[in-house]
């Protein structure tokens, strides 16, 4: 990822204050009933409706301080080259925040499709090491002999009395970029994946709800619509993906190749296919001839088969957020989907995951810890259990959140690793009174 960020929220649902900084790969730990799926909703929403924000302000007032100052920085680099330093990169995160402030309210309700009340939504602590460079080219002048200079982004101005276009652009890139595609992909528009944890039903249930009948019955204003129970917009989203499956096309990306290999092999051993462009989903088993459908196939292969349909299909993968990912998994495969986020993040996928799984999480701290041992060491190790040097996970790639629920409000932190990993307070607490429970009720021989 080019480009690292911490969203901060006050008074949220239960949460009366966040921060939380993106990575590769995030995970939500924590109680239930915590906000976990909360935040994490909210952040989708704020990435995929990222454009729509920002052409917010043009219909209301885009003239704002910030504005203005970015305005000028790009009036005065118009015909030459000129680098998004930290002073500029700041003046876009300003304007940015300030269409946040007045777009906080309608952006809540359009992203749960309910009123929830939000004190403050702002993004902080912008870093990209790897700084854009734009050549800036005003086409209503004809310039004799001109070159585009290497590694330089191009942009075309035509109208130099309104700039607008031109700063959502740049706005977006600077911070989107490496988390939403930029242009309409498949099925009608590009935004991130989200997978919830009720993904098994929504597989088994995708061709009753027609498309329409999802937008139209589940996004409505209550007045609206006579049900009641509306569906937040990336479950919408999710539900319209898996309404609009085509049959699988052949992978050109050797990334996604090497996933979804993985995912045969490892997990599902077998392959999930969609036949009759999409109307209908079948399981092969690696074992037998028979196809089964998704009914009577095992719930590891309902949970799992969204993902691995995502990877076979010619949608540009940019973000994926995943509930639960260990939902009825064995803690050896908890282990493998453990392996497979770390194998996503380092092939430039972000992937981001709420989880109760102690195995997911000790798995990843084990990766931490053979990646911080001596060559010598960590290769012999790495051929002992049958891992790669894409296996290895560094504490820069990963951020945990742990959420805590208290009487009024939901305490968030974020936990650091230290020479072991990353320690993990609540889920230390659960196992030690457990293990109180089977030291206290076990007999003695």
């Amino acid at each position: 990822m080019n480009q690292r960020w911490t969203l901060h929220v006050e008074n949220f649902a239960r949460i009366e204050s966040a921060d939380i900084e993106i990575s590769p790969l995030m995970c939500f730990i924590g109680d239930n009933n915590s906000g976990k799926s909360y935040i994490m909703t909210l952040l989708w929403g704020i990435i995929a409706n990222g454009q729509t924000i920002l052409h917010y302000i043009f219909r209301k007032n885009f003239e704002t301080e910030s504005y203005i100052h970015c305005n000028g920085w790009l009036l005065k680099n118009i015909g030459q080259a000129a680098k998004m330093t930290d002073e500029v990169e700041q003046m876009y995160i300003n304007w940015f925040n300030e269409i946040l402030v007045q777009y906080e309210d309608e952006l809540v309700r359009k992203i749960f499709n309910h009123d929830i009340t939000i004190g403050k939504i702002e993004i902080r602590n912008f870093l990209r090491p790897e700084k854009l460079f734009y050549q800036f080219w005003n086409t209503s002048k004809k310039i004799q002999g001109y070159t585009p200079k290497k590694n330089l982004r191009l942009v075309h101005i035509s109208d130099v009395n309104d700039l607008s276009g031109i700063h959502f652009n740049l706005c977006w890139e600077l911070l989107m970029e490496d988390l939403i595609i930029p242009t309409k992909a498949l099925f009608g528009e590009s935004m991130p994946v989200y997978l919830p944890s009720s993904r098994t039903g929504f597989l088994l249930a995708r061709r009753e709800i027609s498309d329409h009948a999802i937008e139209n019955t589940f996004s409505l204003p209550i007045s609206e619509s006579n049900f009641q129970e509306r569906f937040t917009a990336p479950y919408i989203k999710f539900l319209q993906m898996l309404n609009n499956l085509s049959e699988p096309k052949k992978i050109d990306d050797p990334r996604k190749s090497q996933l979804i290999e993985f995912l045969n092999d490892e997990i599902l051993h077998g392959n999930v296919n969609v036949k009759e462009d999409g109307k209908i989903i079948r399981y092969s088993p690696e074992d037998v001839t028979t196809e089964l459908p998704m009914s009577i196939s095992s719930s590891i292969v309902t949970e799992i088969a969204p993902l691995l349909l995502l990877l076979t299909t010619r949608l540009p993968l940019r973000l994926i957020i995943i509930e639960e990912p260990e939902a009825h998994l064995h803690p050896a495969l908890q282990k493998k989907i453990a392996q497979l986020l770390i194998r996503f993040a380092h092939n430039g996928i972000p992937i981001w995951i709420t989880t109760h799984s102690d195995t997911i999480l000790q798995h990843f701290n084990n990766m931490i810890k053979l990646n911080n041992r001596s060559k010598e060491e960590r290769e012999e190790l790495l051929k002992k259990f049958g891992y790669t040097d894409g296996d290895l996970l560094s504490p820069e790639e990963i951020n945990l959140y742990q959420f805590e629920r208290g009487n009024k409000h939901t305490m968030i932190q974020k936990l650091q690793s230290g020479k072991y990993g990353f320690v993990i307070p609540s889920f230390n607490k659960a196992v030690g009174r457990l293990m109180s429970e089977i030291f206290a009720f076990q007999e003695d021989d």
